[in-house]
């Protein structure tokens, strides 16, 4: 037992050298370097500012710090290495290995400049705050699928999804008419989208609930949340309608759902790899393979859906399956014939299915009237918190469905009039209208930090009403894939568009 211990006399330089000595050597030598290049930094900055004989006595203090700082470097390596140590580690930072060095000076630039920005709040754009001073309104009505309810309605010039918020400027007082001020059912309208739908099919539309509005007059100020989906039964008089509520269909899973009750605690373990065994035995006993069941599974397409938030830096979505489908189909690019394909259908697992399609396609944005290339798929960004996509209301009441990106391509636009903050949607910075580089169509603006320490410096918002996507790969929809039953509408359904299309007669500036 004697002869197996270790003798500290007889190891010598051999002895292990304990893992606090070498932490301490490393944060020495990254202070020394940190204060070599502070020294640098601060030289060469006061340098410029500095008359020569300002500089001659900066130098001698500076050479005086050096000593000072020298030997308390010295001291404090001595007292923690061995001299053989001291001599092969040296104790000037320009003698440290050029990697280290290298490695040390980028993350000390990269603290200081962590330190010196700040993240803009993405919380500061869906409060709308340039609508001004706005009342609260209270009371939330919901409404039972499958009934029909008359409400006012307007029209709005693009889908608008369930949870969208959406803030409104109506040229219209009616829609106070008939209620009391102290109604705890809140404040209800519908959005039709009749520019969708002219195909002789079923006009569209979602209830929003009112939860802030302005002083009322001949302009209704409001800011609203859409709701729930329905489409026109009839059309009534004095801009109202009875309206069909539509259901959220939410299937269960196929292969679950044969599961016994016994077994069935087994299908909610939070492993992973447990629930996919479980799976695999369970279609032992069942007349389809795996594959089959596998196509109504989501489990896919919410691995793509990850993959698509994590490059978009967005760490909250919703967690609720339905709510899920509609951020999803506002915030991924799509193009208008899967938008309205998704919004008219019922089942949650048939928007997913859509949603996977899409995501197996690179996008890019193009301007609708010439098509020239504008912006790509990775630009895209979440400026604000409800995603990349978010409804704005300029000072004319129009509403723009802003799509936020980092960049747009090379010439591809041209800013025109002057940078302005007046009715800025992103508080903090300014706005300078851009247009097609080609056509000189609208496309939307360009934003730019008033603050030097802001991030990001600058975006660009482009307008969904004059931009479309385009896939690198044709995204077509192959024969019989995601058929929604086309229906001529009775004549109860018809709907008087001249009258609802008073609200979409913008000009040109209006819509700027």
């Amino acid at each position: 037992m004697e002869s197996d211990s270790p003798n500290p006399q007889q190891s010598g330089d051999s002895a292990p050298i304990p893992s606090g000595s070498n932490e301490r050597d490393i944060a020495s030598r990254r202070n020394r370097l940190m204060r070599i290049t502070q020294r640098t930094i601060d030289t060469d900055e006061s340098g410029r500012s500095s008359s020569s004989s300002s500089n001659s006595s900066f130098d001698a203090m500076e050479d005086n710090n050096n000593e000072v700082d020298g030997r308390v470097d010295r001291d404090d390596f001595s007292a923690h290495h061995s001299p053989s140590q001291q001599q092969q580690h040296g104790l000037n930072a320009e003698e440290l290995p050029e990697d280290e060095a290298a490695r040390l000076f980028e993350n000390y630039i990269r603290e200081r400049e962590s330190a010196a920005t700040e993240i803009y709040n993405t919380e500061l754009p869906t409060e709308h705050a340039y609508l001004g001073k706005m009342e609260r309104v209270e009371g939330v009505d919901y409404l039972e699928p499958g009934k029909t309810y008359r409400l006012p309605i307007y029209s709005h010039h693009s889908i608008v999804y369930p949870g969208e918020i959406v803030p409104l400027m109506l040229n219209d007082s009616t829609l106070y008419s008939g209620r009391s001020n102290d109604s705890s059912d809140g404040l209800k309208f519908g959005l039709v989208f009749q520019n969708q739908y002219r195909d002789g099919g079923r006009v569209y539309g979602v209830t929003c609930q009112v939860y802030e509005r302005g002083a009322e007059g001949l302009s209704a100020l409001m800011k609203t949340v859409a709701q729930q989906r329905f489409y026109i039964v009839r059309q009534s008089q004095e801009r109202r309608a009875d309206v069909k509520i539509l259901p959220e269909i939410v299937l269960p899973d196929p292969l679950i759902s044969t599961c016994s009750n016994a077994m069935v605690r087994y299908a909610h373990s939070s492993r992973k790899d447990r629930l996919s065994t479980f799976k695999r035995l369970l279609t032992q006993t069942t007349v389809w393979p795996q594959f089959v069941y596998d196509q109504y599974d989501t489990k896919e397409v919410m691995a793509k859906v990850e993959r698509f938030l994590s490059s978009l830096n967005i760490t909250s979505v919703q967690t609720d399956k339905v709510k899920l489908s509609f951020w999803l189909a506002r915030n991924i690019p799509l193009t208008e014939e899967y938008r309205k394909m998704i919004f008219c259908t019922d089942s949650v697992l048939r928007r997913m299915l859509i949603i996977n399609k899409a995501l197996d396609h690179m996008w890019y944005f193009i301007c609708k009237r010439c098509e020239s290339e504008i912006a790509n798929y990775d630009d895209m960004f979440a400026m604000s918190k409800q995603g990349v996509q978010t409804s704005y209301c300029n000072p004319a009441g129009y509403v723009h469905d802003t799509l936020t990106v980092h960049k747009t391509k090379e010439n591809s636009t041209l800013p025109v009039e002057r940078p302005s903050t007046n009715f800025s949607w992103f508080p903090g910075y300014s706005w300078q209208i851009i247009v097609c580089a080609n056509c000189r169509q609208h496309l939307g603006w360009k934003f730019v930090a008033e603050k030097k320490n802001v991030l990001p410096k600058s975006f660009y918002g482009l307008s969904g009403t004059n931009i479309t996507v385009k896939s690198h790969g044709d995204l077509k929809k192959t024969e019989g894939e995601f058929d929604l039953t086309a229906r001529t509408a009775s004549n109860e359904e018809q709907l008087d568009y001249e009258e609802l299309s008073e609200f979409d007669s913008s000009t040109d500036e209006e819509m700027y």
